[in-house]
């Protein structure tokens, strides 16, 4: 009986292979871990020009010298570009994650620090858009 490929490419692998796709998978990571941060500071920024914008518009419609009816499109759409980013970063980090775990015969982890920190800001980021969107 011949032994399974995968077992004895597994057992049979060059370690400078192994410590390559390791330090892959920690630059991807890092690389992730950077479109968090800063996904999560556009988000934030996103949420004060919304609301710096609002304070600034109603002080306008009190004076009588507002041009528009709303200034929630600047808060909006910088909260919403930046989520939607990271979810398309999120998603090549998965396939990367998932090609690289098949370059040494393993199963992909099923939640890595970093997709959990993602994952996080994510959900941060579309509560901040909902609620942005029926704020007064």
């Amino acid at each position: 009986m011949t032994p399974d490929f995968h077992q004895t490419a597994h057992h049979v692998s060059d370690p400078r292979v192994d410590l390559a796709v390791q330090r892959t998978q920690l630059a991807c990571d890092r690389t992730l871990l950077a479109w968090i941060r800063t996904s999560f500071a556009v988000i934030t920024a996103g949420v004060a020009f919304d609301k710096g914008a609002q304070w600034l518009h109603e002080a306008r419609l009190a004076a009588g010298t507002a041009l528009v009816r709303t200034g929630h499109l600047a808060g909006l759409t910088m909260t919403g570009v930046s989520v939607l980013l990271l979810v398309i970063v999120t998603r090549d980090y998965l396939l990367t994650v998932r090609g690289l775990a098949e370059v040494n015969h393993r199963k992909p982890p099923r939640v890595t620090p970093a997709l959990a920190a993602s994952v996080v800001v994510i959900v941060f980021g579309c509560a901040a858009f909902v609620l942005l969107i029926f704020s007064p």
